[in-house]
């Protein structure tokens, strides 16, 4: 879909906190399935060559599905509680697809 919008984020936990962020971002991975019938991907990746570091791979049908997303109130305690164990901010990249 040409509309498509996806979203990369590198997510990096204080050190200790690696098993927490995982248990977290698959929470909020099934929490988002159930939810937001326009996103088509949000799968949580923990990095092979360094377990310090995750990867959110994300897919919206469009722009107004993400921003929706960004502003979901069933996902605001779980950012709070991410917020606390990452050592830096998320790095985020949002693409938009250039073909069906």
């Amino acid at each position: 879909m040409a509309d498509t919008l996806t979203v990369v984020a590198r997510i990096f936990p204080k050190p200790g906190k690696e098993a927490e962020v995982e248990t977290l971002l698959r929470t909020m991975a099934a929490v988002v399935r159930r939810a937001e019938e326009d996103c088509l991907v949000y799968r949580p990746h923990r990095s092979a060559k360094d377990p310090a570091v995750f990867l959110f791979y994300e897919q919206y049908r469009s722009g107004e599905a993400f921003e929706l997303h960004r502003s979901a109130p069933h996902l605001r305690e779980s950012r709070e509680q991410l917020r606390a164990l990452v050592a830096k901010p998320t790095e985020v990249e949002i693409y938009r697809a250039l073909t069906d």
